[in-house]
């Protein structure tokens, strides 16, 4: 079968160092897999003890609103679903430590892949993907970032308040799914190494957290590839004419990681000459991809090429005129162009066709296919 997740379960990242809060979180907070929350208080009502972010909702309704438009709720996709299915249980452990983090999460999807289990209705699910209680609860205490009016710690308060600290404002609390482990590098860089780009950057050395872009005024959107307008606002393109050609340039100016920095997207640069009747010259195309290429080879996975946007870099693609006056010239972004491309088709040929994981990838495949989107798109005339 070909393999795409890396798992990092077990795994432990301090929120400590050199930009430590005051008030830090425990040290084990973001420890993979998460363990059980345990029993609730037995005077909490069945709200307070819920870990379904409809619960949550009652009192946060913005936040609920926003997290469930977000990737973080599509964590447990069917793309994920349909991988796991016929996993085993360390396998499946090892995924949803991100996918779908808390415990209670995993028991239940390891239950409803027997037939012979019933799961309680109020129960959270695998297909909450990564929810409220992922990032706000442990052991049944609730977390989070300081100088909220609806997180003051006060004992009378719904689930007896809340822990404020100010690590919910650090970069480093999205690294326990958005930074692998040194150890699973390919080529000198994990597959997905999103903290240490940032760190390298221009905005981490101003500290510019991932939360001020992705979760600006503390709105629980997340946007990233997916998303055009939010891609759009970290590149600017620029196109040039001259007697000789057409220059399209890319420059990653607001964009505090490599672009992208994970490796299922794929972005690219394309030009090509359109002739008196408006119509494209044949063989006229041009195209810059940008992506990090990444298999599975022989049990290991290898780098086959990145060309990538470091922060502040520059692409440029170059199209010569010929014997023709006007040229168009666009961005292609492929948020899931390795899921489409290779990964789900290979999943597809391997499994029973009218069984559910198969169902279920079928499904993502088709959602995989829709998600490419294009920008920038423009026309030239050549000069006189």
């Amino acid at each position: 079968m070909i393999r795409f997740v890396l798992g990092i379960a077990g795994w432990s990242l301090c929120l400590g160092g050199s930009d430590a809060a005051a008030d830090p979180l425990p040290t084990d907070y973001w420890r993979l897999p998460l363990p059980a929350q345990g029993d609730a208080p037995a005077a909490w009502q069945a709200i307070e003890r819920s870990l379904r972010p409809e619960a949550c909702g009652t009192c946060h309704a913005d936040q609920y609103v926003a997290w469930r438009g977000s990737r973080h709720a599509q964590a447990f996709s069917p793309g994920v679903s349909g991988q796991l299915w016929g996993a085993d249980a360390a396998d499946a452990t090892q995924c949803l430590a991100c996918h779908a983090p808390l415990a209670e999460q995993r028991a239940a999807f390891l239950a409803r892949r027997s037939t012979t289990t019933e799961l309680e209705p109020d129960r959270i699910t695998a297909e909450a993907g990564n929810s409220c209680a992922s990032c706000h609860v442990r052991l049944h205490r609730r977390y989070g970032p300081p100088d909220l009016e609806d997180f003051r710690s006060t004992g009378d308060a719904a689930h007896g308040g809340a822990v404020q600290s100010s690590d919910f404002e650090q970069s480093a609390f999205c690294a326990a799914c958005h930074q692998f482990p040194a150890a699973t590098a390919i080529n000198g860089k994990p597959l997905e190494n999103t903290l240490v780009e940032w760190q390298a950057s221009e905005f981490g050395r101003a500290r510019q957290t991932c939360q001020s872009c992705h979760m600006p005024e503390r709105q629980h959107l997340w946007r990233g590839i997916h998303d055009p307008a939010m891609v759009a606002a970290g590149l600017t393109p620029t196109v040039a004419a001259t007697s000789d050609g057409v220059e399209f340039s890319l420059r990653s100016s607001n964009i505090g990681h490599a672009f992208p920095t994970y490796v299922t997207p794929k972005v690219v640069m394309r030009g090509l000459l359109i002739d008196e009747h408006g119509a494209p010259v044949p063989d006229s195309a041009v195209a810059y991809v940008i992506q990090r290429v990444v298999d599975y080879r022989d049990q290991a996975w290898v780098e086959i090429s990145d060309t990538r946007l470091k922060p502040g870099e520059t692409a440029t693609l170059a199209l010569a005129w010929g014997h023709h006056a006007k040229a168009r010239v666009w961005l292609d972004v492929v948020p899931d162009d390795y899921y489409h491309e290779r990964l789900y088709p290979a999943l597809l040929a391997e499994l029973d066709g009218a069984g559910p994981a198969a169902r279920q990838v079928a499904l993502a495949d088709a959602a995989a296919a829709a998600s490419a989107y294009r920008l920038f798109e423009t026309e030239i005339d050549r000069p006189p």
